[in-house]
């Protein structure tokens, strides 16, 4: 029994010591504060849910709606959040709002998706400087946390086309 005492309070010793001393030329750094917003999610089991599909997104004035369905005119294709899961594993598109015109526009939509992952319920998602923490709620189907530490919120959305639509010339 005294041996294995013994080698423990020497391996308590010798890693406490080597702790406490910084190595030249290195500098330790420590965070200030650890928020929920700012706090890495470690990923701790396989995905609770499946994400798949259209999102309309928002950052005030939540619906309480479970799902969204939209109706828009001939010419006009809404903003959409498009979650493509596989696992635990996400790629996210936003697709910003267009109307259709007949004329070329200069503005293009990027087509690299976000990637991330699923976690039970807890979602992170992050690129190009955006960075997803969310947590899907399972009574409203919602997904809410933050979009870079602001608030951020997003719901299941349908899109339906009206029949007999003319294309653009």
């Amino acid at each position: 029994m005294q041996r294995p005492v013994t080698l423990l309070v020497l391996c308590t010793t010798i890693g406490c010591r080597a702790s406490t001393h910084a190595r030249p030329g290195v500098q330790a750094t420590l965070p200030a504060t650890i928020s929920a917003t700012t706090a890495t999610l470690v990923r701790t089991g396989h995905a609770g849910v499946n994400l798949t599909g259209g999102w309309t997104t928002g950052s005030a004035s939540e619906p309480a709606a479970r799902q969204i369905t939209l109706n828009p005119e001939c010419n006009y294709s809404p903003a959409l959040w498009i979650i493509q899961q596989d696992g635990d594993s996400l790629r996210a598109w936003q697709i910003p709002e267009s109307h259709a015109q007949g004329i070329a526009t200069r503005t293009h939509a990027s087509t690299a998706p976000a990637e991330g992952w699923v976690s039970g319920l807890d979602v992170t998602i992050g690129a190009g400087g955006e960075r997803y923490v969310l947590r899907y709620d399972s009574t409203s189907t919602h997904l809410r946390g933050t979009l870079n530490g602001s608030p951020f919120w997003a719901v299941r959305v349908e899109v339906v086309r009206r029949e007999g639509c003319i294309p653009p010339p």
